[in-house]
């Protein structure tokens, strides 16, 4: 289904955040004048470019949807969201933005690179769209980094533009066509509460090679390999990570039995950066850019806001900031790859119920001495830790960040390191992990004193 598709269809959109608000936009653009009707969960400032549009809450939401016959979901509501599921009862036809948006690039004849993951995707998607940049290729960088797809879509369409789609899982979970390059990096447990299980999560994942056209390419990530049986392509997958293709092993890039450069080549710390950077040299290769481009790229890119940000020495101690870290995995990749230096670690918020013990098992063997948590995941990390009896590393539970930071700024010793990497989600202080980690930002570079650092 494309855009000129919709013209002729009462639509109803679900959700204004980012997508949401592109969509809106797509639809006049392409000539719909009819009013459009928007379902929505709290009030929302309307703008004049939007034309006759309706906004609907509550009862009034779920009332509206028999009066339409076409729903363009945004990516935030899951499969259980009652407006959902009365959606599915009408038997209203369904799409989403990011489906509009391949339906269009790929009926151009456009190539799109789709990257998903559970983490690192964000910045696997912006290094291998500085490599395509630095070697001359018209490119975009759109979808789940921030940046909506449909409102790029004139400029990739006259531009004859290559995308560089950074894809959630709730993006993936429901697409009727896939992008003509799928990547798909490391996988391990998120999003339960939205998906259903950890099995729904990983079939969403895994999906964005189910619907590819004849020739188009999947590449997944070898540490993935556990979860593959839940895509039918497979048998048509290559593997990054493979002794046989790009794998980072004994320090060097490769290609194969070839060496290709040397991970210290790359700028971002990290084992997990340097094998989701074979990935980067996987895409890169299918649109004819070579290792030495990609092996520029890496080493002057620092990396992206809140991921194992290095905010610098403050009151004596190093501060890293890595505020999107949602998942436990995420912390432990965090702290391997700062393994010598971290003396304070912060974890804790929104508890999804996620699995902490390796976590916990590393940290016998760093130089982590102070274990700070934070409502709401912290407190059964705290109790994890009273159960294994982890000598050397004291507990301290926080109210909430300030106090986290003004405890850490107490306890760290000078010369050593404090990481923040929650491993869990920020919704139940923050609204995101971008506000998480502006606060902790501001909190570290704050005037010494204040805060006490109380319970």
């Amino acid at each position: 289904m494309r855009i000129c598709d919709l013209i002729e269809h009462r639509v109803a959109i679900l959700g204004l955040g980012v997508e949401g608000q592109a969509t809106i936009r797509a639809l006049r653009r392409a000539g719909l004048s009819a009013p459009i009707v928007l379902l929505v969960e709290k009030p929302f400032a309307l703008q004049d470019t939007w034309g006759e549009v309706r906004l609907c809450q509550g009862q009034e939401a779920l009332s509206a949807l028999a009066e339409v016959d076409l729903l363009i979901r945004s990516p935030g509501f899951a499969p259980s969201h009652p407006l959902r599921l009365e959606a599915d009862r009408l038997g209203l036809l369904q799409t989403t933005a990011t489906n509009l948006f391949l339906a269009e690039v790929r009926q151009a004849g456009l190539p799109v690179i789709g990257i998903t993951g559970s983490k690192g995707k964000s910045t696997t998607s912006t290094l291998l769209y500085e490599s395509l940049r630095a070697a001359g290729l018209p490119v975009q960088l759109l979808g789940n980094i921030g940046v909506a797809a449909l409102d790029q879509l004139p400029e990739v369409l006259a531009g004859g533009m290559l995308t560089v789609l950074e894809m959630s899982s709730y993006q993936c979970a429901d697409l009727l066509l896939g992008p003509s390059i799928a990547l798909v990096l490391n996988l391990f447990p998120e999003h339960m509460d939205w998906h259903g299980s950890i099995e729904a999560y990983y079939q969403a994942k895994m999906r964005i090679g189910s619907p590819q056209l004849p020739g188009d390419t999947l590449r997944i990530d070898r540490r993935a390999v556990s979860w593959m049986q839940a895509l039918r392509p497979v048998a048509r997958a290559e593997l990054i990570q493979d002794p046989a293709g790009y794998h980072f092993a004994d320090g060097w890039f490769r290609r194969g039995e070839e060496p290709l450069f040397a991970g210290s080549a790359m700028r971002l710390p990290g084992l997990h950066n340097r094998e989701n950077g074979c990935a980067v040299l996987a895409a890169a290769e299918l649109v004819g850019v070579g290792a030495a481009v990609v092996q520029q790229v890496m080493g002057r890119f620092n990396g992206l806001p809140y991921r194992m940000s290095d905010l610098g020495v403050h009151g004596g101690v190093r501060w890293i900031n890595d505020a999107i870290s949602t998942a436990p995995e995420a912390t432990v990749a965090a702290l391997q790859a700062f393994l010598p230096q971290v003396a304070t670690l912060i974890v804790g918020g929104k508890d999804r119920g996620y699995d902490y013990s390796p976590l916990l098992a590393l940290l016998p063997d760093s130089a982590v001495r102070t274990l700070i948590v934070l409502p709401d995941s912290g407190s059964r990390v705290a109790a994890m830790m009273q159960q294994q009896q982890l000598a050397g590393c004291r507990v301290v539970e926080a109210a909430d960040l300030s106090a986290a930071v003004a405890w850490a700024k107490r306890l760290t010793p000078k010369g050593w390191s404090c990481l923040f990497s929650p491993g869990a989600p920020s919704y139940n202080q923050f609204a995101n992990f971008s506000e998480r980690g502006q606060a902790f930002m501001s909190l570290v570079t704050a005037e010494q004193g204040g805060a006490d650092g109380g319970s």
